[in-house]
């Protein structure tokens, strides 16, 4: 069975993770600024008030200097991931749903897993969420498409 460590992103998660940065690092500069965050948080749809995403930036901005760089972003991208993933429950739901332990889960792996569960979810709506989860479209769920279904990285 292949060994996963859960706190850690994988190599395309941090490639998706540098593109993004780049992608609303409007001026260039290798950092970003409250405004350029501001418009990340839009663009993700996540509704804040101002004072909340300041707040974060603040947090974020662990050198105080008014910018957030691509290092801080990751460190606490990664507190956070250590933080949620302190316990072996994601590993242990993605195993019980990958009988043959291949690594990877069928989309009818994980909707029957879902039906036995009864998280009272309807089969078309688990059938959307697995599409949107596998992200390189192969038909299966690795570990790293489920994991990020599942923190919504």
């Amino acid at each position: 069975m292949p060994e996963y460590n859960l706190c850690s992103l994988s190599e395309e998660e941090e490639t998706e993770m540098k593109h993004f940065f780049t992608k609303y690092d409007v001026d260039e500069n290798g950092m970003l600024e409250l405004d350029e965050l501001q418009k990340m948080f839009a663009n993700f749809n996540v509704i804040a008030l101002k004072e909340d995403i300041k707040a974060f930036f603040e947090r974020v901005d662990t050198d105080q200097d008014g910018t957030v760089d691509y290092d801080e972003l990751m460190a606490y991208i990664e507190q956070i991931m250590a933080e949620k993933c302190s316990s072996d429950d994601v590993l242990d739901a993605f195993n019980l749903i990958d009988e043959d332990g291949s690594g990877e889960v069928s989309h009818q792996e994980v909707a029957v897993a879902m039906q036995k569960a009864d998280v009272g979810i309807p089969a078309e709506d688990i059938m959307y969420l697995l599409e949107e989860a596998d992200l390189n479209n192969d038909g299966t769920i690795s570990f790293s498409e489920f994991r990020s279904l599942i923190f919504g990285l």
